[in-house]
């Protein structure tokens, strides 16, 4: 996209919940860490799945955290992304009543939203007929938590979800970047949630791509992926106006790409073309070159054919200094794959390691594939010196996206 304005883009505020932390703070310190958030499942029973585990958001009576009449008919998965947003708005400081609320965005990706209600109406129905509750269906559509955020804070602007796959909030990002670059919003709440559910459980486990104990990319002995749970939130705002009002800005959103495979339903193409088309163009769109970026969030889903292809496509765009130049990790050994929230909770993790000047581990790593050679930050969290960073996500149907964040230190 051709842009006719020349305005920058900032991050200003944050708010995440997974499997590894509830807040900004135990999130990063779970990564700094090496923590590993993937264990058994227990609010669906999982007898018969080959695979039992997942990384679930432990924490006990997450509706405590509200009023009674704030989650009435919400979803498990609206319920994580109303706690992030909740920390994400805090964490900037803003007061949307001083704004122009036509000017604020609410821009998400969505995934398979309140499915796990879905199920639990489809269940009743089937053993109780008559005594299901038909309330709740209502939070099962992907837009809900969208709605619910923008009815909850007032805010008047763009109002999209996206959905394409687990890159849906890595687009939502993107898009989010567009409205703010174009001149078309001041300021943008994205992101996006995601919850377990049978459905989704159930689906991996007949494809075979989930590791009965814990994901490990780019491990060669890698069995394939664990599935996991969560909500990311960014506040995306004209750079200007953050300058001016005395914002903490994290860090600068320089440009993304979107692309796609065209190739299959579930397979990436074999060789790779569509993932170095799009960090090319990502690189290209914030007016970077190759020779800049200094870290990468990888896609690293632990499944066989990703993880090369995604070495092979890294290699193709960064030629020579892909080993040993760029630290490359995956945060998914820790957090599991989150699906639709993926993009946004990577995107989260890589604005933290340009702020905190540390690479995040990819855990599990004890046993390098030689087809995967390329730095992938095994096990321990390494200070380095970050200025662009990139965060790839490589969704089911070839849709791709890639995003630049650049440090403001």
């Amino acid at each position: 996209m051709t842009y006719t304005s020349s305005v920058r883009v900032a991050v200003t505020g944050l708010g995440i919940i997974t499997s590894i932390g509830h807040s900004i703070p135990t999130f990063w310190d779970g990564l700094l860490h090496g923590r590993c958030g993937i264990g058994s499942v227990s609010i669906f029973d999982t007898t018969g799945f080959p695979c039992s585990f997942a990384a679930q958001v432990r924490k006990k009576d997450l509706e405590e955290q509200f009023e009674d009449h704030e989650i009435k008919r919400v979803s498990r998965c609206d319920l994580l992304g109303l706690i992030a947003v909740r920390e994400a708005i805090s964490d900037s400081g803003l007061d949307f009543k001083r704004y122009n609320r036509e000017n604020i965005g609410v821009v998400l990706g969505g995934g398979a939203g309140g499915m796990l209600f879905w199920e639990k109406y489809r269940r009743s129905l089937w053993l109780n007929r008559k005594k299901s509750r038909p309330s709740l269906l209502l939070p099962c559509s992907p837009c809900t938590l969208t709605d619910l955020i923008a009815s909850r804070y007032g805010l008047f602007g763009f109002r999209s979800t996206i959905s394409t796959a687990c890159s849906s909030t890595g687009t939502s990002i993107g898009y989010g970047f567009d409205l703010i670059r174009s001149g078309r919003q001041k300021l943008v709440v994205t992101g996006g949630s995601e919850a377990l559910s049978e459905l989704t459980f159930a689906g991996f486990n007949s494809l075979k791509v989930m590791d009965p104990e814990h994901c490990r990319p780019f491990n060669k002995k890698r069995r394939g992926l664990s599935l996991g749970e969560g909500a990311a939130i960014l506040i995306l705002e004209d750079y200007e106006q953050a300058e001016d009002r005395g914002a903490t800005i994290y860090a600068e959103v320089l440009g993304y790409a979107l692309n796609s495979d065209a190739f299959h339903i579930t397979s990436p193409d074999p060789e790779a073309k569509g993932m170095s088309r799009v960090m090319s163009r990502a690189i290209n769109n914030a007016g970077v070159n190759p020779e800049q970026v200094d870290y990468i969030n990888a896609h690293g889903t632990a499944s066989m054919v990703n993880d090369k292809m995604e070495t092979l496509a890294i290699k193709r765009v960064f030629g020579t200094r892909a080993a040993g130049k760029i630290a490359i990790s995956s945060t998914k050994s820790m957090v599991g794959h989150c699906l639709g929230a993926s993009g946004a909770i990577e995107a989260v993790a890589t604005v933290l390691a340009l702020c905190r000047q540390v690479a995040p581990p990819t855990i599990h790593l004890d046993t390098p594939d030689p087809d995967c050679d390329l730095d992938y930050v095994p096990n321990n969290a390494r200070k380095r010196k970050i200025e662009v960073a990139m965060s790839n996500s490589f969704a089911f149907g070839g849709n791709n996206t890639s995003l630049i964040f650049g440090s403001t230190l």
